[in-house]
């Protein structure tokens, strides 16, 4: 009869045994450091290393491990679990790449302090192109000039590439670890909150632009695209984050602005000189009136004409003003100012450019109408810019009916299904010839005797930099209509002062 003490000591396991299984298995026992203590016969076949040569050397070095997480998370994963499993990348003796499924085992000694590791691996047999095109990938992160950054999805930091560290200034021994809000300038942490729950619901955030503070506190415009990161079974376990620093590119923008400026000024200025003649005989002529009712007043207030003399006095005040408003509209077409789109009235635009325009010419000669809808009262514009645009056009038209019988310009104000707003400036002259189409909006091509021909180019500029398009189109009772867009600001926009 088996007694119950032999029938557990048969079923108790044989501690020859399991050193023969274990010696099978590719195993090692390790140090916490990773100082190699045994080194089985499974390990020399995988990796093609002997016993003698693996025993006191550290692992990872020998096998140029590479982890999925930094040494140091699965090293806490160890200490707080018991043990850790994964997948590595390592290299046999003769270099060649491995894949394996990894176990790691903590021991206790006597004490309950941690003594030992043991590591049981299998090849997994990723091929050789795989492997190559993980590599290539890795080689990519650690080379880009973009911070590519990785999360978990609590928004702990687990990868921090070397480009990363020279945007912000944090070494990836600092960084990992903690919480990524640490990068956030204070009034942006919560951000954070709304981009992991995007990222919990697997989307992602593309070219989203944002603000990221520096190790030193300095702040940064950042442009940032964040996707899920999904483990093989396809659950989402973190996310992977790249970032561009926009310093460099906001600074080209701005001076790209102030070149923008300084030619639509020197435009202006040159535009000036074709209407300085014709702003002398306009202002010359309240000038002369101002001195006929000047002397007028003398002899009446001579006479005692009292009555009279108010009349003449009234007259002056009024040629003053009509004198002042010829000037005010030169200063403002000429006057050099940033750029500010704001709500603006639209008819009072066009009335201003109007006014400036028929200067250079005898009212009578063309007839202009203006077709204005109430519902495109008001847009968001830069007045002087766009007052530059009307100005450009309307002398175009002028000009080119100068040798037509009948002389029209109608400009005219749509709201368009879009939202914009459409301004037409349609005129009664020949049209376009096929080669001036062709060249229409082109810099410095011009088909007068004198010009910069940069007008039509510039007024592109404006409407564009707008949001909105400029173009040309024949108009089909003969003569040319020059079209471009604006925002439209609803009716509740406040209008600036006129």
């Amino acid at each position: 009869m088996t007694t119950p003490t032999a029938t557990a000591e048969a079923r108790a396991p044989d501690a020859a045994a399991v050193l023969t299984a274990l010696d099978t298995a590719p195993a090692v026992i390790r140090d916490l450091d990773g100082t190699i203590r045994f080194w089985s016969t499974g390990a020399e076949r995988l990796y093609g290393w002997s016993r003698d040569e693996a025993v006191g050397r550290r692992s990872h070095d020998l096998l140029a491990t590479r982890l999925p997480q930094l040494l140091e998370i699965v090293q806490a994963t160890l200490l707080a679990n018991g043990e850790w499993h994964g997948e590595l990348w390592q290299e046999t003796r003769d270099g060649r790449a491995l894949v394996v499924a990894s176990h790691w085992t903590l021991q206790r000694g006597a004490d309950g302090q941690p003594s030992h590791v043991i590591e049981i691996t299998h090849d997994i047999g990723l091929q050789q192109p795989e492997i190559a095109a993980m590599r290539r990938l890795a080689a990519i992160v650690e080379s880009s000039d973009d911070a590519i950054i990785g999360k978990d999805l609590n928004g702990i930091v687990t990868h921090w590439n070397p480009a990363a560290e020279a945007m912000f200034g944090y070494r990836a021994e600092e960084i990992v670890g903690r919480p990524i809000v640490v990068l956030f300038p204070p009034d942006r942490v919560a951000e954070e909150a709304t981009l992991l729950e995007r990222i919990r619901r697997g989307e992602k955030v593309a070219h989203c632009e944002t603000v990221r503070q520096r190790k030193d506190g300095s702040t940064f415009p950042a442009s940032l695209t964040l996707s899920p990161i999904r483990d093989d079974s396809g659950a989402i376990v973190g996310a992977s984050k790249i970032l561009r620093d926009l310093s460099e590119r906001q600074e080209r923008e701005r001076r790209l602005r102030e070149a923008q400026s300084e030619l639509f000024h020197v435009q202006r200025l040159t535009e000036l000189g074709q209407l300085v003649s014709a702003l002398v005989h306009e202002v010359n002529q309240p000038l002369a009136a101002i001195g006929n009712y000047a002397g007028a007043g003398k002899r009446l207030l001579t006479a005692g004409n009292a009555g009279a003399t108010q009349t003449a006095l009234q007259k002056i005040t009024e040629q003053t003003e009509r004198a002042h408003q010829i000037i005010q509209r030169l200063r403002n077409f000429v006057k050099k100012s940033d750029s500010a789109h704001r709500p603006e009235n639209l008819p009072a635009m066009i009335r201003d450019a109007v006014a400036l325009a028929t200067v250079s010419l005898k009212k009578e000669q063309v007839a202009i109408e203006t077709r204005l809808d109430v519902g495109a009262a008001v847009v968001t514009a830069d007045r002087v810019q766009i007052q530059q645009v009307l100005f450009n056009l309307l002398r175009n038209a002028m000009e080119a009916m100068e040798q037509s019988a009948r002389r029209e310009i109608v400009i005219a104000t749509t709201v368009c299904d879009t939202g914009m707003v459409e301004v037409a400036v349609a005129d009664t002259g020949p049209g376009l010839a096929p080669e001036v189409r062709a060249n229409l909006f082109r810099a410095f091509v011009t088909t007068k005797d004198s010009g910069m021909g940069v007008g039509l180019s510039i007024c592109r500029s404006i409407i564009e930099a707008h949001g909105g398009r400029l173009w040309a189109e024949d108009d089909p009772d003969g003569g040319t209509v020059f079209r471009f867009t604006l925002p439209r600001v609803p009716a509740a926009g406040v209008v600036s002062p006129m």
